[in-house]
């Protein structure tokens, strides 16, 4: 069996009687243990796939097992399972067969003895259930015995060999474990597993069938847990969880540590302990990196905890003030590429399926406004969360699509991976998920999904051929399940007399909107930062720290392309007499001394330098580039200085802090050679002239 071809060999049809059979969602003909079936041994029963069979021996009398797997099952639709059994060797009065509908020790059964019975085994109650019946057409030791059952219209068809033996009333579905059991001492094998349902599974438009799910290694993975991938925004750094470790700080009964590894010349290195005080001797849960890698978001009690680097260690966990009430334990979490979005996943009274009896956890957002504070969490709605679990949320750095884990749609196993996009900013219209497919999806649980600015890499968790348990494996990401690109900026706030670097905040304007869309800070000892911006903006980019003139750059995206990283150092003047700095996003109309909405924020900005320094006196100068009338010029530059000055005195500032006067064309800082250099020669620029 080819793994992909036999897993997902969809409408591949078959007929018994007259009536054709649903097509096929699962297929198993034990080639290799792709299924992640529990094989192994213990004391009383060993198991393994082996010749294209799953080998099966128990060694005790009454002491069966039963194996199960958890594809995704559609509740209120009809299914088929199938198998083969071959009892080699035993006991031949008790039973092996199918199992299905499991969930903990609940589960449906159908058995035969090769001695000549069956039996249908049930939690219900009712008329041929629980009962041994004897039927002749059952094959002895030593030969083949094919099962089905077929459950149509609510009643459920049984099957040996071809031939219908019994039909009870449809029976409960506890779970969707399925698979097969057996009662005692035996050697048997089971081949040719088949589940069929008509489930219409939404994939994406463009599917590609190589896709490798590529284990990160030994220096990665070790032989415990790990989970929870993170991976930065340039992709550069991979932070993890990993489970009772013996190297934890509080060794095995440590539940959980954050570890990291840093990609070198194109090899991970060695996975290291952040150590304390990120971890302690209890378990340490980090829910999300900010991009800047500066803050660290953990879980705390009804809340969201934060720590912020201080030089080479980190501030005490701070609660961020998100309440929310989980009625459950667990919790994961996102923080958006911006820092004003925190997705996660609770149990509350508001899912869109609320059940006090059964644990059903849905997807929330909640917002970062102006002043810092966050609102009430939102469920994102319908088109995202299902009367199931919902698990493992991950907002894309384009601050839109998102990827998230789920029990409710239909897929290939018990928790499939999904992709959704934001169409609105009220957070509860998103499109139709898509399942990523069965080349990332398989028929067990899949989530924790992780994804750096270049939308390159998925990295997820697997305990598929793992080192140890489970391990952290990538994934190169076809096109058609890409978030949409960005633009990756990364650099360092730097005194720019000492070029030494500072501790500072950094914002982001979309310019046309007028408000801030996002916000980071850079690393105290090395001034190091890293932001995202989306496509389809002009942005203003602010880096602030006190006793400085804060710093102002223009980011022109509109234009969509492809995924792109720029380094771009900003300079931070300090607040001195003689210094002057420029204003970079402050735009006129075309010559007219008129300015454009998307002037305010940076005007806005220099009104609070001034208002948080009430004794300094600046002097603005305008200047222009030389297409024109020098005469012309001059006045334009002038009225263009009195427009700023009234914008200034409008926001509070008193007139005689604020001097002026317009250059024209006569200070050029580049040659008018260029319609660039033009541009930068068309500027507004101020001086301190009084401290």
């Amino acid at each position: 069996m080819k793994k992909h071809a036999s897993l997902f060999g969809i409408l591949s049809f078959f007929f018994f009687s007259a009536k054709a059979q649903l097509p096929i969602l699962f297929k198993d003909e034990f080639t290799e243990n792709s299924n992640g079936w529990g094989i192994g041994s213990g004391s009383n029963y060993s198991a393994k796939i082996e010749g294209g069979k799953f080998v099966l021996t128990t060694l005790e009398e009454d002491k069966g097992r039963y194996f199960t797997i958890i594809p995704f099952i559609d509740h209120s639709k009809d299914f088929s399972l199938e198998a083969s059994f071959l009892q080699k060797s035993g006991m031949t009065n008790n039973g092996i067969g199918l199992l299905w509908g499991n969930e903990g020790d609940q589960y449906n059964a159908f058995k035969i003895s090769v001695s000549g019975d069956y039996r249908i085994n049930s939690p219900e109650k009712g008329k041929g259930l629980n009962e041994w019946i004897k039927y002749k057409k059952i094959n002895p030791l030593g030969e083949v015995n094919k099962l089905r059952i077929e459950s149509l219209n609510e009643k459920i068809y049984y099957y040996i060999n071809g031939e219908q033996v019994a039909t009870t009333k449809t029976l409960p579905l506890y779970g969707n474990g399925l698979g097969f059991i057996n009662n005692t001492q035996m050697v048997l094998e089971i081949d040719d597993l088949v589940f069929r349902q008509d489930l219409k599974i939404n994939l994406p438009a463009t599917q590609v069938t190589t896709i490798e799910k590529e284990n990160l290694g030994t220096q990665v993975n070790s032989i415990y847990d790990e989970v929870s991938p993170r991976i930065s925004a340039n992709g550069n750094t991979l932070f993890f969880s990993r489970k009772s470790s013996v190297d934890n700080i509080g060794g095995l009964e440590d539940q959980e540590d954050i570890w990291y590894s840093t990609l070198q010349d194109g090899a991970w290195g060695k996975s290291t302990n952040m150590g304390s005080p990120i971890n302690s001797a209890s378990g340490d849960n980090l829910i999300s990196m900010s991009t800047d890698e500066n803050t660290m978001i953990f879980a705390v009690s009804e809340g969201f905890g934060i720590r912020e680097r201080m030089g080479e260690s980190w501030s005490d966990k701070k609660n961020i003030g998100i309440k929310y009430k989980n009625e459950d334990e667990f919790l994961e979490g996102c923080l958006s590429y911006d820092g004003k979005a925190m997705l996660f996943t609770i149990m509350a009274k508001d899912n869109v399926s609320y059940n006090s009896k059964k644990i059903e956890r849905d997807v929330y957002v909640s917002l970062k406004d102006k002043k810092g504070n966050w609102s009430s969490p939102i469920n994102l709605g319908k088109n995202v969360n299902t009367s199931e679990d919902e698990y493992s949320p991950f907002l894309s750095s384009d601050g839109k699509t998102l990827y998230f884990a789920s029990r409710g749609w239909p897929g290939y196993g018990s928790t499939d991976i999904f992709m959704t996009k934001r169409l609105d900013n009220n957070w509860k219209k998103w499109s139709e998920p898509i399942n990523l497919g069965p080349q990332i999806n398989t028929i067990g649980f899949d989530a924790y999904y992780s994804i750096p600015a270049s939308g390159e890499y998925a990295y997820m968790c697997s305990n598929l051929n793992s080192v140890g348990k489970t391990d952290i494996v990538r994934i190169k990401l076809p096109q058609s399940i890409r978030p949409e690109p960005v633009v990756l900026i990364s650099g360092r706030t730097l005194n720019a007399k000492t070029k030494k670097p500072i501790s500072a905040d950094i914002k982001f304007d979309n310019l046309a909107l007028r408000q801030e869309v996002g916000e980071a800070i850079s690393n105290p000892s090395t001034g190091g930062f890293s932001l995202v911006l989306p496509y389809g903006f002009n942005y203003g980019l602010h880096a602030a720290a006190k006793g400085f003139l804060s710093v102002n750059e223009n980011l022109e995206l509109i234009s969509v392309g492809t995924y792109t990283e720029i380094q771009k150092d900003l300079y931070l003047v300090p607040i001195e007499v003689g210094e002057s700095i420029q204003l970079q996003n402050v735009f006129f109309e075309q010559g007219k001394p008129i300015l454009k909405p998307e002037s305010f924020p940076e005007l806005d900005r220099l009104a609070e330098i001034l208002k948080d320094n009430p004794s300094i006196h600046i002097e603005l100068a305008g200047h222009t580039d030389n297409v024109g009338s020098p005469n012309l010029l001059l006045v334009l530059s002038q009225n263009r200085v009195i427009t700023v000055k009234k914008y200034l005195e409008d926001k509070g500032i008193a007139s005689k802090r604020v001097e002026g006067k317009g250059y024209g064309a006569t200070q050029p800082i580049e040659k008018n050679d260029t319609e660039e250099h033009k541009r930068m020669n068309r500027r507004v620029e101020f001086k301190i002239t009084k401290k």
